[in-house]
């Protein structure tokens, strides 16, 4: 799940710097469209992974403690 939240936060940014190098409203409409929902999708893939790790637990340690 990694993996997929890194490759969809590599096409966002392919499609930032596209959008960076030719500013008009195609590209524009590109980020809009394809760019922020792969960011939101790769940060919704990393936070669900690190859930699934243990990160966010109510104890106050970044991981469970080994049994």
């Amino acid at each position: 799940m990694r993996r997929v939240a890194c490759l969809l936060g590599l096409i966002a940014l392919t499609v930032l710097i596209l959008t960076s190098v030719h500013l008009d409203g195609a590209t524009a409409t590109l980020f809009s469209f394809l760019g922020i929902p792969a960011l939101v999708a790769a940060m919704g893939f990393y936070v669900l992974q690190r859930w699934r790790a243990g990160a966010f637990h109510s104890t106050g340690n970044s991981r469970p403690p080994n049994s």
